[in-house]
């Protein structure tokens, strides 16, 4: 499917799903989605030869409607489902990163879950998200995240993991091994768009956005270069003007009115 079309199909599904939480239709996973399609439409507006500041923009809107989803919960009890807002699926943390926006990640992981759920997301997952907030901090490195590291690779049980790899790899400032995970996670991900495509389960939109700008990677490098860790100007999924500034402030997009 073409990009730019996907961009516009998806903008009359976001309209939609805001009616519906404006109605009072809201349920985490409702927002979760809606933060995919936020994320998917920066994509596509970007791959139809769009100018940055809109793939920007929908990784804006993608990570602030889930910290207002998370505003909301404290707010909103019945929002606060376990399984939907579990660490390990706090996905959106990664736009914010991408946007290299330290503070709204900081805001994000004020608000998220800090206990493990277990039966509800993989253990793995949950440390991963856990230590992106950390390694923010350029002054906090493997020593001070040792614990952290420690239980994620005790969860792993042995299995090859590269997120797990691409944390060391930060925390020990090893440019080597940033490198080889960053490119392991990209072959990972070019790896499962083959077979949803091959398979004809995959999801269209995510087919034809998702799948050719790879935001965790994104989000991963302007960690490494918060930290002072020399990068290349871009990679595989990874555009150089991904990596360019984003625009110095973003409105937000209300997904409710009250």
């Amino acid at each position: 499917m073409d990009p730019g079309f996907v961009s516009l199909q998806l903008e009359q599904l976001i309209d939609l799903r805001l009616e519906a939480l404006r109605k009072g239709n809201a349920k985490p996973r409702h927002v979760l989605d809606l933060s995919r399609m936020f994320r998917r439409m920066g994509c596509g507006t970007l791959l139809a030869g769009g100018d940055t500041s809109f793939f920007f923009q929908g990784l804006f809107y993608a990570a602030d409607a889930y910290l207002q989803l998370l505003e909301r919960k404290e707010r909103d009890p019945s929002l606060a489902d376990p399984y939907d807002l579990a660490r390990g699926r706090a996905e959106p943390l990664l736009d914010a990163l991408a946007l290299g926006d330290a503070e709204l990640v900081r805001r994000i992981d004020a608000r998220a879950l800090t206990q493990y759920r277990e039966g509800m997301e993989y253990e793995e997952d949950f440390w991963f998200f856990m230590l992106l907030p950390r390694l923010l901090d350029p002054s906090i490195g493997e020593p001070e995240t040792r614990e952290e590291l420690r239980q994620m690779h005790e969860a792993l049980q042995g299995i090859v993991y590269p997120r797990y790899d691409a944390v060391v790899a930060l925390a020990r400032g090893d440019r080597e091994g940033f490198e080889a995970a960053l490119e392991a996670l990209i072959q990972a991900w070019t790896s499962q768009f083959e077979r949803d495509a091959e398979s004809e389960r995959g999801n269209p939109y995510a087919l034809a956005t998702e799948a050719e700008i790879f935001v965790e990677g994104l989000a991963l490098v302007r960690l490494a270069r918060i930290r002072g860790m020399p990068t290349r100007e871009e990679y595989r999924l990874i555009p150089a003007a991904t990596l360019t500034a984003p625009p110095a402030e973003q409105l937000r997009e209300p997904l409710w009115k009250d």
